[in-house]
């Protein structure tokens, strides 16, 4: 069998998580100011600017990899503000965005304590949408729901063959 030249696995996960978040961004609709945390190194920033997003934070916990972040900056203006702080106690008002992203975040946290404070935060931060990528589980569904979001839709990385999931869910009014 041949081998093909310069390709990597992590390639094809990278271009088709890109991919539903733009299916993402395409079925949440209107937003207005969007909250990417954690950032990392900007891997996403092209979908939003792509997807019309004109206010974007990005946020990280690491002074060191904002420092890279701000290096991957698409201009000078955007993302429009870049912001250190923790998914845990995030430095914005309560209701300040229309649109969450938390994207291979989720399945780092360790045990349900954490998990929970992570979904009230973004609960608390959010007016709308929350994009939150997790591995399938209706443990993880029902913590949706008990800390105020409805899951609007579910999109599988590989269906069948994965567990990655990125879910758009909806605060509850």
């Amino acid at each position: 069998m041949p081998k093909l030249r310069g390709f990597k696995t992590a390639d094809l996960v990278s271009w088709r998580k890109r991919l539903l978040l733009r299916r993402v961004l395409a079925d949440a609709g209107d937003f207005g100011k969007i909250l990417d945390l954690p950032c990392g190194d900007g891997r996403y920033w092209p979908v939003f600017r792509g997807m019309g997003v004109a206010s974007l934070v990005a946020a990280e916990v690491s002074k060191g990899m904002l420092d890279v972040a701000s290096a991957n900056r698409l201009s000078s203006n955007y993302p429009g503000k870049l912001m250190l702080t923790s998914a845990f106690d995030i430095d914005l008002e309560d209701r300040s965005v229309d649109f969450a992203a938390c994207i291979d975040f989720y399945q780092h946290l360790k045990g349900t304590q954490e998990q929970e404070k992570l979904l009230s935060e973004f609960a608390r931060v959010s007016r709308g949408y929350f994009a939150l990528s997790a591995s399938i589980g209706r443990r993880t569904e029902k913590q949706f729901t008990q800390s105020g979001f409805n899951i609007e839709r579910v999109y599988d990385l590989w269906p069948v063959l994965s567990t990655w999931r990125l879910y758009l869910l909806r605060k509850q009014h």
